[in-house]
């Protein structure tokens, strides 16, 4: 009889012992998806800021070339002014710009 009780001990044992491993099994590949969906995070942050690293250059690009005609425009633009016999002052004053502006002027 006692050999009856502690065959059905072991086996109740037994049954907890497979579920706690079985919950354990199930935490375990919860983790392991988790870790998954975070490195593919990581590694798509790391594809995010080399893009958007590319288009700041491209942009930077573009605005210095834009910068660089909008310069010679101005600089041709007082030019202009000078080549009308203006005085270099006339021309500061007129352009809210300082003289030494005016003589640094690239078109000159």
């Amino acid at each position: 009889m006692a050999d009856v009780r502690k065959s059905a001990k072991q086996t109740a044992a037994r049954s907890r012992a497979r579920e706690k491993a079985a919950e354990f099994r199930a935490k375990e590949d919860k983790l392991e998806q988790l870790a998954t969906d975070y490195f593919v995070a990581t590694d798509s942050l790391e594809e995010i800021d080399a893009t958007a690293q590319a288009k700041i250059a491209t942009i930077q690009e573009r605005a210095a070339q834009q910068s660089a005609a909008a310069r010679t425009s101005a600089a041709a633009v007082i030019a202009s002014m000078l080549e009308l016999g203006t005085p270099k002052a006339e021309v500061a004053g007129r352009l809210g710009l300082a003289l030494r502006d005016i003589k640094k002027s690239p078109n000159l």
